[in-house]
């Protein structure tokens, strides 16, 4: 790719890989030609034919990609371009692996074009600056940051913050300048190896899992962001100077896949729907904004209302589609005759990308006075670094009091505890006691109720009480006597004794 001109439409590359040794045990084959290596050109199932910016066939390598379709677009970040470079395309086609943010930490063959970019751009920003002719000096100053996020769920995390999984939650806001994200660590990094060391900070924290097509497949969309804030300073007699700022994003998108081949279940299914959700959201507004190029040209038609707002990717992407930035889409795509569905879904998307017309244009520079503006610099980034070691250091004092209050209180708050329960037990005893006292209260009432009438008043019980026992003794004595007489009739032996028992004498 040209590294002179500067593209106004999103470059489009596909990438083919090649078949795994588990897809040729299976007898699957390629259904995916390229007529002519030297052109980009493809045919699918023998009938669709498409042509795009660039196509890599399977036995392209990691560098020739990155010579051929990258490296002249990153260098263009130095001369105050923003740049994106998208990964698109079905879980397991070798995104990922493409845009190399599953980097190891050692630069090898199959290292991908993030890690081979990093290295550019430094080499670059390192290098000892130039003269202008005349007489005329010019001295530019780099500083450059990165940052890491993913989209898990339709929800942003920052993959470099040192806080937990829920503190790194962070919101999108829109300012003039596009969509932002406020509170996303920004590090400042010297070097290739420091960036290196970032980027696989940020890909273990990264949510992965496996599913029948992909042993380690992506759950999320990562956004790896480079930012370069360039300072050239001029000669004495011009007495200012201009600094620059311009972002290189590199989005390694989750692949959509069919829950049918993935078999995903529980917690892989609903990070599937999402996934397909944002990416259905994606492929929406690459349609709208291809549709509304074409009535741009022509002048005639209305252009369609391109939904930003469905997805929060897409939000995320808003400067890369249809932005000012230089966007480049590599399109991933499986050659498998099993993948065949996917594949053409790709490169349609792929295909109709192409037509996306951006307005790529440098970051206007902003004049600063000679005097204050690298003291202004130096300041904020002091006050920055200040803020944030500040905070860190009040989160771990209020942890650690929080862990000592705890520990101190342990065996008093187990005897208020015990204590609790001691009282709790003592007054459900009272109240049961009280209960059964009013219970018992109550029947005495009532009892006595019902035999009041049945009393005798007091003042007549002596007279009444001394008839009765009277009358009792007389029908006693008369019993007696009755007895008597029956005895000595019948049983002229027998004594009859007073006490009224008998005996016989012989």
């Amino acid at each position: 790719m040209n590294s002179s001109s500067v593209p106004d439409t999103v470059q489009v590359v596909v990438r083919i890989r090649p078949l795994s040794s588990r897809e040729l045990t299976a007898g699957h084959h390629n259904v995916i030609v390229q007529p002519n290596p030297g052109e980009p050109r493809l045919v699918a199932r023998g009938t669709e034919e498409f042509t795009f910016s660039d196509v890599h066939g399977p036995s392209v390598s990691q560098e020739e990609v990155y010579d051929r379709s990258v490296r002249g677009l990153v260098l263009k970040l130095l001369e105050g371009f923003n740049v994106s470079i998208l990964a698109y395309g079905q879980t397991g086609s070798g995104k990922t692996h493409t845009i190399g943010t599953s980097f190891d930490g050692h630069l090898s063959s199959r290292s991908g074009i993030l890690p081979r970019a990093l290295l550019d751009i430094f080499d670059a920003v390192n290098a000892e600056p130039t003269e202008g002719n005349g007489g005329d000096a010019t001295r530019t100053s780099y500083r450059v940051f990165c940052s890491f996020m993913e989209l898990y769920q339709e929800h942003v995390y920052d993959l470099l913050s040192p806080r937990n999984r829920y503190d790194r939650l962070l919101g999108i806001r829109e300012d003039m300048d596009g969509v932002i994200v406020p509170g996303l660590t920004e590090l400042a990094v010297s070097s290739a190896q420091e960036a290196f060391g970032w980027l696989m900070y940020g890909a273990n924290c990264r949510a992965t899992a496996s599913t029948s097509m992909n042993k380690e497949s992506n759950r999320s969309h990562t956004i790896f962001m480079l930012i370069i804030r360039s300072r050239r300073v001029r000669d004495a007699t011009s007495r200012g100077e201009q600094a620059m700022i311009s972002k290189l994003h590199f989005v390694d998108l989750a692949g959509s896949e069919r829950i049918k081949k993935s078999q995903a279940s529980g917690d892989r299914l609903r990070e599937s729907i999402q996934i397909n959700k944002g990416l259905l959201a994606l492929g929406n507004v690459i349609s709208a904004l291809a549709s509304s190029s074409g009535a741009s040209q022509s002048k005639s038609a209305r252009s369609p209302f391109v939904s930003y707002r469905d997805s929060k990717l897409t939000r995320l992407l808003q400067n890369s589609l249809g932005g000012n930035s230089i966007t480049l889409m590599l399109a991933c795509v499986s050659p498998a005759d099993y993948n065949i569905e996917e594949t053409i879904s790709t490169l349609r998307y792929a295909d109709r990308a192409l037509a996306i017309r951006n307005k790529p244009s440098k970051t206007p520079p902003s004049q600063l006075s000679q005097s204050s503006s690298a003291a202004e610099m130096e300041r904020l980034t002091k006050t920055v670094s200040q803020l944030r070691t500040e905070n860190d250091q009040l989160r771990r004092r209020i942890a650690t009091d929080l862990k000592l209050t705890t520990v101190g209180k342990n065996g008093t708050s187990r005897q208020l505890v015990t204590q609790n329960r001691v009282l709790h037990s003592q007054l459900q005893s009272s109240i049961e006691e009280s209960t059964r006292n009013e219970l018992r209260a109550s029947i005495a009432e009532n009892a006595l109720g019902r035999l009041e009438p049945l009393v005798v008043p007091e003042a007549s019980l002596p007279s009444k009480l001394d008839s009765a026992i009277a009358n009792a003794w007389n029908a006693h004595s008369g019993y007696r006597k009755s007895m008597v007489k029956m005895s000595s009739a019948v049983r002229p032996n027998c004594i009859t004794m007073y006490s009224g028992s008998e005996s016989c004498t012989s």
